[in-house]
């Protein structure tokens, strides 16, 4: 991964039309790709096209019901 290719959250989610909110979610949830950044690694950053390939996959959810 280029470090160049990488944008701001505010950057991402303009690109990819979707709330600040919900890209640091789903980038906490490992839905989305997310980089630190900094010099203490406390920023993030995101690369639009994995994003972008990230949003396609379908979410993977853990059955529920009665003890299957």
């Amino acid at each position: 991964m280029n470090t160049d290719e990488l944008v701001s959250a505010k950057e991402a989610a303009k690109a990819v039309r979707m709330g600040l909110r919900s890209l640091y979610r789903l980038a906490k949830a490992g839905r989305i790709p997310s980089y630190a950044a900094g010099p203490k690694l406390t920023g993030v950053r995101f690369s639009i096209p994995e994003v972008k390939e990230s949003l396609k996959r379908p979410v993977c959810t853990s059955p529920s019901g009665n003890g299957g």
